[in-house]
């Protein structure tokens, strides 16, 4: 029995060590509480009756095994000490094991449960008590393991419609999150249709400007061309942010990349504010007006460079000059140590549209001055 029990040892909890250990302090106060004319057990009865507590360690993990342990070691106890009172502790025992049996075990073998629980009684009844009384313990003893064992069928039946709830639940969630996923897949199915769609349909309408713009140089109307070339500029700007939110939408839900339009020109004065404090000035000289995407984008990038390059104090100063084919940015303040790095970036960046940048320090301030092409890029 006890090597049966081995390999679900681990399983033992705490509270099956405690349950077991007051069992055995019961069955001790039992034993040496016998009650007044009976005879009174020796050392080794206690000591084998105290016994009868240890398969509760196994009450749950083998329900089996320690009904099998109690019913041998009742019997073994009944048939060496005789008629010793032994039902305030092994009855209760008994109840307990076969609730277990009822509750954590298939139904052939919590019946086997049922019977060696019976049996338990059956030697208890037969064993403990006046001759006359003992057929009498056992017609109550019966009823009642019984009804604890139904008890305990019952809580498994209630714990196995639990399991499959709990299955079914988890089933349903994993469809609405098929079917919700299934839907986002359709959605971003629709929204690529509409995007090539709008595709088609910009590219055609620039198609068709560039057309009329073409026409009009050729007849010698530099006004038209002039025009045209600034709508295909407005519809460009326009078509790109229509992607920019389109894309937006199929992106994954993990994508963290930034969905907000570009940054130009116009929001230097924002970033200036932002990164050198409310003191700092931005001057604009020149005729302001909207340049290629491209352009104002490298504008803006390099003087986000050039002012990682600067400490920050209030004599920071921005100035952008449009001119008729290039636009200037000149940026000046304190600088700042080991910002050459900085610099370096900037002038990347201009080399993208064919620019330049001059950059000098003198007494602790450096200037730099940026020159980008415009008609280069268009």
């Amino acid at each position: 029995m006890i090597d049966a029990m081995k390999p679900t040892l681990d399983r033992v909890g705490r509270l099956d060590v405690v349950i077991a250990a007051a069992a055995g302090m019961l069955g001790l106060l039992s034993m040496m509480t016998q009650p007044a004319g009976a005879r009174q057990p020796s050392v080794l009865a206690t000591a084998m009756f105290v016994a009868v507590a240890v398969p509760l360690l196994w009450r749950r993990a083998a329900p089996l095994g320690a009904l099998a342990g109690t019913g041998a070691v009742v019997l073994v106890h009944a048939a060496l000490f005789g008629d010793l009172v032994r039902c305030g502790l092994v009855l209760p025992l008994a109840f307990v094991l076969v609730f277990a049996a009822g509750a954590r075990l298939d139904r052939q073998r919590s019946m086997v449960g049922l019977v060696l629980a019976l049996g338990i009684g059956l030697t208890v009844s037969l064993t403990d008590g006046p001759e006359g009384a003992r057929l009498d313990a056992l017609a109550y003893v019966a009823p009642v393991m019984v009804a604890v064992w139904l008890a305990g069928r019952l809580v498994r039946s209630r714990g196995q419609l639990v399991g499959e709830l709990e299955v079914r639940t988890s089933e349903l969630r994993q469809a609405r999150d098929e079917r919700a996923r299934l839907e986002v897949a359709d959605d971003r199915a629709r929204l690529s249709a509409e995007l090539d769609e709008l595709l088609q349909r910009r590219l055609a309408e620039l198609a068709r400007l560039a057309d009329g713009g073409a026409r009009g140089a050729f007849d010698g109307d530099a006004q038209i061309a002039t025009q045209t070339l600034a709508q295909i500029e407005r519809e460009s700007r326009q078509t790109l942010e229509q992607m920019r939110a389109l894309v937006g939408v199929l992106r994954s839900d993990e994508a963290d990349a930034p969905m907000a339009p570009q940054p130009t020109l116009t929001h230097l004065e924002a970033l200036l504010m932002r990164a050198k404090g409310a003191r700092a000035r931005l001057n604009v000289e020149g005729r302001p007006r909207a340049l290629p995407a491209a352009v104002e984008l490298s504008a803006y990038r390099v003087v986000e460079h050039l002012l990682d390059a600067l400490e920050d104090a209030a004599d920071v100063k921005v100035r952008v000059r449009f001119g008729e084919d290039e636009i200037e940015l000149t940026v000046t303040g304190p600088a700042r140590r080991r910002g050459e790095a900085a610099i370096e970036r900037a002038r990347e960046r201009a080399r993208l549209h064919s620019g330049t940048l001059q950059a000098t320090t003198h007494g602790g301030r450096a200037e730099a001055v940026v020159s980008l092409p415009i008609l280069a890029t268009v």
